[in-house]
């Protein structure tokens, strides 16, 4: 029997190119609908009409929509977050930064689809891997931030930077869970910025953890 003759480079190379072009079309709008929409109203269908592919493109390439909002919602936290390091700039204190960063960081509007797609990881091994993936990102980019900036200033985090990245997200989490939840108290209320715990100090203060 004769084997069927393998794909030369080129047509390899096209398919490739097709399919992350497929990957980036079904990315942008799942992207756009996970912003307005629950899990519960996020469908392959939608994604498909709005991506203009078929379904079968989008569980091919991303196994199922829990995974693909998963992907999105972090997409979308991730760019919202590079508003923090703009809003922060003209901070001349810590308190100051640290009540800035809390005050933006609940306003980011990718934060209720983000706490939604943390909900889809519990108990689900493989998304909870996932997720737990793309939390390291967040708080290594907020980390290299932090310290970045208490270096330039002169201030320090007293616990260090890496807890203090941690301790900030995960209160900001909570906080619009406990929102959701009814709970009307805003920043002041909630006290976010305190679990920095920044101090005018030494730089070298505050590396570490």
């Amino acid at each position: 029997m004769s084997s069927s003759p393998a794909p030369s480079p080129a047509s390899s190379s096209t398919a490739n190119r097709q399919g992350a072009r497929t990957r980036a079309l079904i990315r942008a709008a799942a992207s756009a609908l996970a912003l307005t929409r629950t899990p519960g109203q996020f469908t392959v269908k939608h994604v498909a009409e709005a991506a203009g592919v078929f379904p079968n493109q989008i569980t091919h390439h991303f196994g199922s929509k829990d995974r693909l909002y998963l992907e999105a919602a972090f997409a979308l936290l991730l760019r919202d977050s590079g508003r923090l390091t703009r809003v922060a700039r003209g901070a001349r204190s810590p308190e100051e930064f640290g009540r800035a960063l809390a005050r933006t960081a609940l306003a980011l509007p990718s934060l209720p689809s983000l706490t939604s797609a943390l909900a889809l990881a519990r108990g689900h091994e493989e998304l909870g891997q996932l997720a737990s993936g793309y939390l390291k990102v967040l708080f290594a980019r907020s980390e290299r931030f932090l310290e970045r900036r208490l270096q330039r200033e002169g201030w320090a985090a007293g616990h260090g930077v890496a807890r203090a990245s941690k301790t900030f997200w995960v209160a900001v989490f909570g906080a619009v869970l406990a929102h959701e939840a009814g709970f009307a108290g805003g920043p002041t209320d909630l006290d976010i910025a305190s679990g920095l715990a920044l101090t005018r100090g030494s730089g070298s203060a505050t590396m570490g953890s």
